[in-house]
């Protein structure tokens, strides 16, 4: 099973996509950003809850210009590479910050990703307390009604407004690590087959995405899961049986990403008023020889997450993996950009972020 690109390959196939990263100049391409997902989107949710999910310490964010806050990552994530490409000239703040807050910060979005959570509500919990996606939803709820209260209490306005958004939902990963494939804690690979687990998935998330069209959405790009089989803390934790990846882990993940692409399908068909894109990180992050499965940092015993101030690889530009399962800032700033701007027409369906971000809807 193949895995993003070898090393030489990896640092040409990054400058491409440097080359390929949209210029910001002047105001944002959408008024608002709203982002709901795991740990590739968290940016501090995660922080101040009861739970091992958490990257508020170095050396996560070694790379950051702010240190460590919340990022799975040595530097930048996922969001803050589109957030830049949508052309906001700062990163979105996580709902952590903006809830109890009364200035106008929500207007500009908010990050309501957590690490560990799921489309599942007991997805995560094992490692204590995180944000499913339903209760990302509530999350939105509130934010909605500061939005209509700084509005003007005009509910038309409001409506009008959100619908010019684009949305995020970036999940399941977790579905799959810290719950399907994560016994004695979870039970749903004794009463599920892979098959029947994806579609349970896939029906849970349905019914989310028309609960967030009821909210307003009406652009919405949804990011497929990617080899998760192929991760360092998956390669040490399961038996390979001789593959370079967790071929059974793929082969699940893959069942929700069909499942995924033909949700996306349907909703395009069914709300005829918005526009769903799918974004599929299997196939971007699937491409060139296979790599070495060696994390950056040093990771705890758990294989998971970055020992805290444990040591870490000298060159990061050119590591894959930061920890046992997140990707460096360098490698995901690929997927960021595939996904902004398509490089293959097999990266997005039916297109990419950009046009996503630009189109006109009635």
């Amino acid at each position: 099973m193949k895995f993003f690109q070898f090393k030489s390959f990896f640092v040409v196939y990054v400058l491409l996509n440097l080359q390929t990263q949209y210029l910001v100049v002047g105001e944002p391409q959408v008024p608002c950003f709203f982002i709901f997902g795991d740990s590739l989107s968290d940016n501090g949710n995660n922080n101040d809850l009861v739970t091992r999910a958490k990257a508020n310490y170095m050396p996560y964010g070694i790379d950051f210009p702010q240190g460590p806050t919340g990022r799975f990552s040595n530097g930048r994530n996922l969001v803050d590479f589109i957030g830049e490409n949508l052309g906001f000239a700062s990163s979105i703040l996580p709902f952590a910050r903006t809830k109890n807050t009364q200035g106008s910060e929500s207007l500009q979005g908010v990050n309501y990703a957590s690490g560990a959570a799921g489309i599942r509500r007991e997805t995560g919990q094992a490692k204590g307390m995180v944000i499913s996606l339903d209760r990302q939803l509530r999350n939105h709820e509130y934010t909605i009604s500061k939005i209509d209260r700084l509005l003007g209490r005009n509910e038309s306005a409001t409506r009008t407004y959100l619908q010019r958004c684009l949305y995020m939902v970036e999940m399941g990963s977790n579905d799959y690590l810290n719950n399907y494939f994560s016994s004695p804690s979870y039970t749903t690979s004794l009463l599920f087959s892979p098959e029947e687990y994806a579609l349970a998935l896939i029906k849970q998330l349905s019914s989310q995405m028309k609960t967030l069209y009821t909210r307003g959405a009406r652009k919405v790009a949804v990011f497929g899961v990617g080899i998760l089989g192929c991760t360092p803390y998956a390669t040490a934790t399961y038996d390979t049986q001789g593959s370079p990846c967790v071929d059974r882990i793929n082969d699940a993940v893959q069942l929700f990403n069909v499942g995924l692409r033909s949700l996306v399908q349907d909703l395009n068909a069914n709300f005829t008023d918005a526009k769903y894109i799918f974004v599929d990180t299997y196939q971007i992050s699937s491409q060139g020889p296979p790599v070495s499965f060696t994390p950056c940092c040093q990771v705890k015993l758990s294989g998971e997450q970055c020992d805290p101030y444990g040591k870490v690889c000298g060159n990061r530009s050119e590591a894959i993996f930061w920890d046992g399962v997140h990707p460096t800032e360098i490698a995901i700033m690929a997927l960021a950009n595939r996904s902004f701007n398509a490089q293959l027409p097999s990266d997005t369906h039916p297109f990419d972020i950009s046009q996503l971000a630009q189109l006109k809807l009635p």
